[in-house]
């Protein structure tokens, strides 16, 4: 009798005071677990109204914009009631993480400025954030620099993108760099105390990828543009390869296994871009896929069979994340933000393709 009284009494005291315990709240300090299949964006943040506005005869460069009208209208980059309009668009496309082109910059409305009120903004949408970091090909001192204001200054944010802890950092232009001189800039970081997870981007063909594997944690190749169309499931496969015969032999062992990325696109189209033109076209050319096509068309969405077709192709090599080439890389044509052009096709498109990655169909 004494033990069921004792126990009462405990009950009692617990709702009296208010100290009851509750439900614990999730722990995203960790952010993604290894296995979690995650979509990331390419955001880009070099944009000015003018960019959009102004006639090529006034210095602007709106022949590059030419029939392209964002819905957010012309704008700068740099604006939160911009990002805050952007990120409900990923939002609607369900996006997880955005890769935002970075490069150090000091001045207050720099590059670094936007960057934080996209991380500010990305809590309210449950959005994760990391950087492209786009000098890669720079000294290993600025390197060193550069990757360590980034994590240091974000690793512990909330919107900070994480797989097991690691803070995620990818890195455009690696192949500059050998990867034992990669692996001295992620040791030393590790030694100042951050253990990061990094991606080698848009590098995997000209810096002969696999051999990357162990400094990095995950290949990607940005672009799909100098793949022909028949080859791409072929070429994916392969990249998915590179990464299950690393784990084999390498990545489990040294508790540093490898990620697959794979990279779907709804176009390209870099020919109005000065010193990239070529009289060739099409693969091989001066950077262009037509969103309508992807090898044989499909007949029932011909706008969006480009990306129909890679996300198809990706799908084939079994990847672990998927990464969009690119929300607003408007310059090159390989947007999914939404345009009176094509309205939210693009975006809806991608929500059809998220669903159907994380049901591992």
């Amino acid at each position: 009798m004494k033990k069921w009284l004792l126990l009462f009494l405990a009950i009692c005291f617990l709702f009296t005071s208010g100290t009851i315990p509750g439900p614990s709240a999730p722990d995203t300090s960790q952010g993604y677990a290894f296995t979690d299949k995650v979509v990331l964006a390419y955001y880009y943040i070099w944009f000015k109204e003018s960019s959009f506005l102004k006639s090529p005869e006034d210095g602007g460069s709106s022949e590059r914009f030419a029939g392209l009208h964002p819905v957010v209208g012309a704008y700068n980059s740099w604006e939160p009631a911009i990002i805050e309009k952007h990120m409900q668009q990923m939002n609607r496309a369900r996006i997880d993480a955005l890769a935002v082109s970075w490069e150090y910059e000091p001045q207050e409305y720099g590059r670094n400025g936007t960057l934080d009120i996209i991380y500010e903004k990305a809590v309210d949408h449950n959005l994760k954030i990391t950087v492209d970091y786009e000098k890669g090909r720079m000294p290993l001192d600025t390197v060193y620099h550069d990757l360590s204001y980034f994590l240091n200054r974000y690793k512990d944010h909330p919107a900070m993108l994480k797989v097991e802890g690691c803070p995620v950092v990818m890195v455009w232009t690696a192949y500059n760099h050998t990867p034992a001189e990669w692996q001295g800039i992620f040791d030393k970081l590790e030694k100042a105390g951050i253990i990061a997870f990094p991606i080698m981007s848009g590098s995997y063909q000209y810096g002969k990828g696999k051999a990357y594997l162990g400094p990095f944690r995950a290949l990607e190749e940005y672009t799909l543009v100098d793949i022909e169309d028949c080859q791409l499931a072929d070429f994916m496969k392969t990249m998915r390869g590179h990464i299950d015969d690393y784990n084999q032999t390498e990545g489990f062992k040294n508790g540093k296994p490898a990620q697959h990325h794979a990279t779907i696109s709804p176009g390209y189209d870099e020919t109005r871009n000065a010193g990239r033109k070529s009289d060739k076209g099409g693969f091989n050319g001066a950077g262009w896929k037509d969103r309508t096509k992807f090898g044989t068309n499909y007949p029932d969405d011909p706008a969006g069979a480009y990306y129909r077709g890679t996300f198809e192709a990706a799908m084939a090599s079994n990847p672990d994340w998927l990464h969009i080439s690119t929300f607003n890389e408007l310059a090159e044509f390989s947007h999914i933000e939404a345009t009176y052009e094509h309205g939210y096709k693009y975006l809806d498109l991608t929500a059809e393709f998220v669903r159907e990655f994380k049901a591992g169909k």
